[in-house]
């Protein structure tokens, strides 16, 4: 009852750091999360978010030692007092990559395993393992071997071991973050009914705010290891604070609070399509023409380079060793200055596609030409140098001991002067706000923080074609719109991207060509505008509409255009029809 009255989760005073590192990466961290809670914690990349997770089930400090100050109690354990099996009965945490909390051969095994360690029988056990399967869409892949899972499916199985033990208290570091906004949508929903129908506590590190939003009913911002806002989420997102650390706000929250400063006046400040659809129906004009105009397509103004092809994939077809189809005739065109996002479901073939770029994977049929030569008669070594390939988890990419000569390992490999590697290494971390960390391991920095440096190892070589798999992941939204315009500034100079991406908002603020996938083939090509406008489609390739996009297709019934992106486009629309109102 005690525990009860003083908060399922307290923490008091907690400051901890790491071993080897004199500076802390928690600081004075106090709060109380009641029962029935349902949190997002937030904040800057490398703000401190991983690390608080780790402390509320023991792994601070009994696996990663370092120094640790202050109380953490979990239903009145003390969590340096009790084991991590205990605190695992009332704590479920979901790390950040999928991969380090994987340990059985196949997908039904690896959920069995919490429930094994817990003692659960074997009656009960089958039921809570098809309970899980069910909730996170795994049916399919029952008896699936773990490492022939996509990443996003991956994510999906660590979601499905956490849920099979109905812990009172779920962790999840970035649990959406491979996976296919529909299917993030669907874990959504999920967490939502478990937290209101059952009660399970939730705390979540999200940067897909305009997802996460609707849900949550308190967020917590870290910048720099301590607490600098928590309450109510459309308060915090109201705060300039929350604004000047790079957290990201939901896109129709932005939109309304634009709005809101040319004194269109607001109940309530949404965050949400539907809630802001709710409350502006009634404001617009009846006489609103038909077909009112919005801006055109991006791809008229930033310039084509169409003088010829930069990637040809003629009819291929790949077969992983386990007898997983993953490309079935695939046919595609990339032409030099073309900036392209593959999307799709988890397990659609976009990783598989993009790795026959480069020769890491060889079609079983049918061929890939890049720059008019057949890739089969080329090296991985040969091609490297004009195609750099970021991989989507960056721990497959990086291996040496500090981030400086991560960055310039592969300039010496490709016969660069020693003057030339130290300009390029300092431009590539000023260009990704590493400077910080030059001489430390990759491997002790955030995963958004690894991600990054594998980035800044390839564009450090300043490849013709880019490609990159999955780039905004673990990034807060300062370091997305830092990418974002970066790209922008290599198409402009007639570099080919590619991008392989889930995240739909920033496709729809960056405006490529995209190329949707679903079952190992292509299922539509098209600009951003053409695409996202097609809601049907894009749901049978596990795509959802940008949050504005939604919204705008809502507001297509009063006369207002359907293909709107970006919140600066909705912004000058909505006022040039707000019968009168000027900007």
């Amino acid at each position: 009852m005690r525990a009860a009255e003083l908060g399922l989760i307290e923490v008091k005073d907690l400051k901890y750091t790491y071993p080897h590192s004199e500076k802390p990466v928690l600081t004075d961290i106090s709060l109380t999360v009641q029962p029935g809670e349902f949190i997002l914690l937030t904040g800057p990349s490398g703000c401190g978010k991983t690390t608080f997770c780790r402390c509320l089930n023991g792994l601070v400090p009994k696996f990663y030692s370092g120094v640790m100050e202050g109380t953490v109690k979990i239903a009145g354990l003390d969590t340096r007092e009790n084991p991590i099996m205990r605190l695992a009965q009332h704590v479920g945490l979901i790390f950040q990559n999928p991969d380090n909390q994987i340990f059985a051969l196949t997908v039904e095994k690896d959920i069995a395993f919490g429930l094994e360690n817990l003692g659960v029988c074997k009656d009960k056990m089958y039921k809570e393992i098809d309970w899980a399967i069910e909730t996170t869409g795994l049916q399919q892949l029952r008896q699936r071997a773990t490492h022939e899972l996509s990443g996003g499916q991956k994510q999906r199985l660590t979601i499905a071991s956490v849920l099979a033990m109905r812990p009172e208290i779920i962790v999840m570091d970035e649990p959406t973050a491979f996976l296919d906004p529909v299917g993030a949508e669907h874990i959504f929903s999920v967490l939502d009914r478990l937290n209101k129908e059952i009660g399970i506590t939730i705390i979540l590190i999200e940067h897909r705010m305009d997802l996460a939003a609707k849900y949550v009913d308190r967020m917590i911002v870290l910048s720099e290891g301590r607490v600098v806002n928590d309450g109510e989420p459309a308060k915090v997102f109201a705060d300039d604070q929350t604004r000047l650390l790079g957290v990201g706000i939901p896109r129709v929250f932005e939109l309304a609070r634009r709005l809101s400063s040319r004194g269109v006046n607001f109940n309530r400040l949404p965050v949400s399509a539907q809630q802001f659809y709710d409350e502006f129906k009634n404001r617009l004009p009846n006489d609103i023409r038909r077909g009112a105009k919005g801006f055109d397509d991006l791809s008229e103004f930033t310039g084509e380079y169409h003088h010829h092809p930069a990637i040809e994939v003629k009819d291929i077809c790949f077969t992983y060793p386990g007898g997983v189809e993953a490309l079935n005739d695939v046919s595609l065109t990339i032409y030099h200055g073309d900036y392209v996002a593959i999307m799709g479901e988890n397990g659609a073939g976009k990783t598989t596609l993009v790795k026959h770029f480069n020769g890491l994977l060889k079609p079983f049929s049918g061929e890939v030409v890049v720059d008019s030569v057949d890739v089969s008669t080329l090296s991985v070594a040969q091609l490297a140098r004009n195609i750099g390939l970021v991989f989507q988890n960056p721990d497959d990419q990086l291996f040496e001991e500090t981030v400086e000569k991560e960055i310039s390992f592969a300039l010496r490999n490709f016969g660069f002067d020693e003057s030339v590697i130290e300009q390029r290494v300092t431009w590539a971390l000023n260009l990704l706000d590493l400077t910080e960390y030059r001489h430390k391991s990759p491997f002790t920095l955030s995963g958004g923080e690894r991600k990054r440096v594998a980035l800044a190892s390839v564009l450090a070589w300043d490849p013709d074609i880019l490609v990159l798999d999955e780039p905004t992941i673990g990034q807060d939204y300062g370091q997305k719109e830092r990418l974002r315009h970066f790209l922008t500034h290599l198409r402009s100079q007639g570099k080919t991207v590619v991008i392989v991406t889930h995240d739909v908002e920033f496709v729809a603020e960056s405006q490529p060509r995209i190329v949707l996938m679903a079952g190992g083939r292509i299922v539509d090509d098209g600009s951003s505008k053409k695409i996202m406008t097609r809601p049907e489609i894009l749901r049978s390739c596990s795509v959802a509409q940008p949050e504005i996009t939604r919204l705008f297709s809502m507001l297509s019934d009063h006369g207002l255009p359907k293909d709107v992106l970006d919140v600066d486009e909705a912004v000058d629309i909505l006022m040039r029809n707000m019968g009168g109102t000027k900007p």
